[in-house]
C-alpha cells in the first residue's frame, strides 16, 4: 500500500493518460492500489510497478481509478454521440435516396404511360388505314365483279338477240 502524498495534481504535471490505463508509458504493468493518506483515505488508484518499487519516482503512471472511469465514460459518451450523429446522417441520406428513387419510379411510370398511349394511337391509326385499304380493295373487287357480270350479261344479250 502507498502512504504519503498522493494528490493527482502532483503526478499530473508529467504524463497524462485518458481513460483506464493498461500499461505505463515505460511499458511496464500497472497495479491497482488503495490510498492510505488522510487526504484520500481508501481511494483507489493505478500505479506503475516501477514507481512502487522506487519511492519518489513520480515520472511513471499514477491515475485515480474514479477519474479513469469517468474519462472512459466520457469517451464512450462521445463515441455514442458520434454514432448517433452518423445514424442521423445515414437516415437522412436513406430518406433522401428513397425520395429520389420514388420520384424516378413515378417519372418512369408517367413515361411508360405516354409511350403506351403513343403506341396505342399508332396501332389505331394503322388499323384504320388497314380498314380503308381493305374497303377500297373490296370495292375494287366488287366493281370488277359487277363489270364482269355486266359484260357477260351484255354479251349474252347480244348473243341472244
Amino acid at each position: 500500500m502507498i502512504t504519503g502524498s498522493s494528490a493527482s495534481s502532483h503526478y499530473s504535471q508529467h504524463r497524462q493518460f485518458t481513460g483506464v490505463p493498461t500499461k505505463c508509458w515505460c511499458g511496464r504493468k500497472i497495479t491497482t492500489y488503495c490510498s492510505q493518506t488522510d487526504e484520500n483515505p481508501f481511494r483507489r488508484f493505478y500505479r506503475c510497478e516501477i514507481a512502487i518499487q522506487v519511492p519518489g519516482n513520480d515520472e511513471h503512471l499514477f491515475k485515480w481509478i474514479d477519474e479513469a472511469l469517468l474519462d472512459e465514460t466520457r469517451m464512450v459518451d462521445a463515441k455514442l454521440m458520434k454514432l448517433v450523429d452518423e445514424v442521423k446522417v445515414l437516415r437522412n441520406e436513406m430518406l433522401s435516396s428513397f425520395e429520389l428513387q420514388k420520384k424516378r419510379v413515378l417519372d418512369m411510370e408517367e413515361e411508360m404511360k405516354e409511350k403506351i398511349k403513343e403506341e396505342m394511337m399508332m396501332a389505331n391509326a394503322t388499323i384504320e388505314e388497314m380498314g380503308r385499304v381493305m374497303a377500297r380493295k373490296s370495292m375494287e373487287r366488287a366493281g370488277i365483279t359487277l363489270l364482269v357480270v355486266g359484260v357477260v350479261g351484255w354479251v349474252c344479250g347480244k348473243l341472244m338477240s
